[in-house]
């Protein structure tokens, strides 16, 4: 070690450390072609021969501590550009320099975006800073600029606007409604009518009605039904009351809501807000929306390491499969599938109805519309017998058949108790919780987080366009006991001080 190599004595320069350095200082980039890696690291910074020679020398610096530093190493703009440049002659950066010089890999990482990886890569490259004064000079300040002063934390936010928030996007705020009141003036308005009918037709038969005393009671008769059915479904969900079991997580809450990919959102979610997991994709989230298979999921190993002891089984289960299947659309697809046996434990809690008494509760809670469009059916062909004008009846059949179906096909799984479990952790969820203001009001309970994307990504509204004006962060991470340098700021070309 000599003085023109401007290294420190007072570094812990092991013998592998000097090893590593004798290694960089004798290597070749470019090999053969040197003179045309020089020029291309000048085009890449815009700079003569001289200055690429000096940013090259930098280059060396940068792997050095990426290995001998012993903590993830962030580069600067311009020092990045170097590393881009040497990237693209995968030959010799992968098959000599990181073998033979390195001895161990040194992958570029695309960023995962937001401030709180802006925050992360900002810190590391302050931590680099340090580390490259310990074992060099002070680094030059045109190839490494200072950091930026560290942003003054976001005053907290206001809580009575935050109450007024959640309590306008949540619909469990209020307790579950008996219903039954409606139920009993639409009776006792029916039944009014119906007398009414009687006196001035001189019959009790409704179908002996005239045309227009039948087309009133039939109108009377529609929300009748329709209550009457919602009464019928409410009565078959249990007593309207809570009971002791008690919400296990926020996924499991995601699931009672709204069901698989609900909670499927909720853990995504979680894992966001915990900087394990970040959104990868090109353009505006609304064009992005288009396209869910090409919004990628990334996995901050290390963090997910580090907090996998706190985190709900349910949610590691979701990092894992973010891991495995990559894609936002894959990934949530496949959370559905291993979310499903979440439905047999809510059914042992009271909260889920099983799938046979589902359809018996749809089965009934369609039979008022029905048997009122029966009705209906039975008056149209005594008026045709009669040869009386039916048109307008027939559309009210019409009308009353969709509702009724409508009504069949519409699932509702959850009881009267379940209902009381969401309006209870509606009560206790504070205006952080991000996962379970997701799983109580979907992803709508993002917007104003920092992960309102999310949103627009899996609800884009309707006939909406995306523009490509907007792009999502993308920079460079790693380092520390393996392997990797990074960046922070907006794309790769945004790193650290620069």
């Amino acid at each position: 070690m000599n003085e023109k190599e401007h290294t420190r004595h007072d570094a812990d320069w092991t013998a592998e450390r000097r090893e590593l350095w004798q290694r960089l200082r004798d290597y070749r980039f470019g090999g053969e072609q040197a003179e045309a890696f020089l020029d291309r690291v000048g085009h890449a910074l815009g700079c003569d021969r001289a200055g690429a020679e000096a940013a090259l020398e930098e280059y060396r610096r940068f792997c050095f501590l990426a290995v001998a530093a012993g903590h993830a190493v962030t580069p600067s703009v311009r020092i990045d550009k170097v590393w881009h440049a040497h990237l693209t002659d995968t030959r010799d950066y992968w098959g000599r320099f990181c073998p033979q010089v390195l001895r161990r890999e040194l992958h570029h990482t695309p960023s995962l975006g937001g401030q709180a990886e802006d925050a992360r890569h900002q810190a590391q490259y302050r931590q680099t800073l340090a580390s490259y004064a310990e074992f060099f000079d002070e680094p030059p300040p045109q190839l490494w600029p200072p950091p930026p002063s560290p942003s003054p934390p976001p005053a907290p936010p206001r809580a009575e606007p935050a109450g007024a928030r959640q309590r306008l996007l949540s619909p469990w705020q209020s307790p579950p409604r008996g219903g039954y009141l409606a139920l009993a003036l639409a009776s006792g308005a029916l039944g009014l009518i119906y007398l009414s009918c009687v006196r001035e037709q001189q019959t009790f038969n409704p179908l002996d009605f005239g045309g227009g005393g039948f087309l009133v009671l039939y109108l009377a008769a529609l929300p009748w039904a329709y209550l009457a059915g919602t009464a019928i479904k409410r009565a078959l969900r249990g007593a309207n009351r809570r009971n002791s079991a008690q919400v296990e997580d926020a996924v499991e809450l995601a699931y009672l809501a709204g069901g698989p990919e609900r909670a499927a959102d909720a853990a995504l979610v979680e894992l966001m807000r915990r900087d394990v997991l970040a959104l990868d994709y090109n353009g505006a989230p609304l064009r992005a929306a288009e396209r869910l298979d090409r919004v990628w999921l990334r996995i901050d190993a290390a963090r997910l390491r580090a907090q996998a002891t706190q985190l709900p089984a349910p949610v590691l289960a979701a990092a894992e499969t973010a891991q495995r299947e990559q894609s936002l659309s894959l990934t949530v697809a496949a959370l559905a599938r291993e979310y499903a046996p979440i439905a047999e434990r809510l059914r042992r809690k009271g909260w889920w109805l099983s799938e046979s008494a589902d359809l018996r509760l749809r089965q009934l809670g369609s039979a008022p519309l029905l048997a009122l469009a029966a009705l209906g059916g039975l008056k149209i062909s005594v008026g045709l017998d009669r040869d009386r004008p039916v048109g307008f009846l027939v559309v009210l059949v019409g009308l009353t058949l969709i509702v009724a179906m409508a009504r069949f096909l519409r699932q509702q799984r959850r009881t009267r108790a379940g209902e009381w479990a969401l309006h209870d952790a509606s009560g206790r969820t504070a205006p952080g919780d991000l996962a379970a203001q997701v799983a109580l009001s979907g992803t709508v309970g993002l917007y104003g987080s920092g992960f309102a994307d999310y949103h627009i990504l899996r609800t884009p509204p309707s006939g909406s366009g995306g523009s490509d004006s907007g792009s999502s962060s993308g920079s460079c991470s790693g380092g520390g006991d393996g392997g990797g340098g990074g960046c922070g700021g907006g794309g790769c070309g945004g790193c650290g001080g620069g």
